[in-house]
């Protein structure tokens, strides 16, 4: 099963999230701070982060370029979310893409698939 990890640390967009993500048939996880992704990375590896800008104790922006020093998690395809535009510049921290809050259904889905496909056995009836 493709794993998606979730981080924000707005309660209420991470459960939707998750019940939109785990409806479409991929397992996620979630964690609400950067010090936590992090945790949650090295044990895990998943198929996806997706991942708000402003976390606590670490900012996502934080935890990319930690990641990308890391053996294992620097191939990591990580989908940014904020309602504002990073500061900075994609080259310079290399995610993958960015949703800008607030995304819609479609958006998030068709961002999803571009990176990990389609869950196992979606469509079979």
């Amino acid at each position: 099963m493709k794993s998606i990890l979730v981080v924000d640390d707005e309660f209420d967009l991470v459960g939707m999230l998750r019940s939109i993500l785990e409806g479409e048939g991929y397992g996620t996880d979630s964690c609400s701070n950067g010090r936590a992704a992090l945790e949650r990375l090295k044990a895990s590896k998943p198929d996806l982060l997706l991942m708000d800008v402003m976390l606590p104790y670490l900012s996502g922006l934080e935890v990319l370029r930690t990641m990308k020093g890391i053996p294992g998690l620097d191939g990591i395809p990580v989908v940014l979310m904020s309602s504002v535009q990073p500061g900075v510049k994609q080259r310079d921290y290399r995610w993958d893409a960015f949703l800008r809050k607030p995304f819609g259904l479609e958006d998030l889905l068709r961002t999803v698939r571009r990176f990990v496909g389609t869950p196992e056995g979606a469509g079979r009836a």
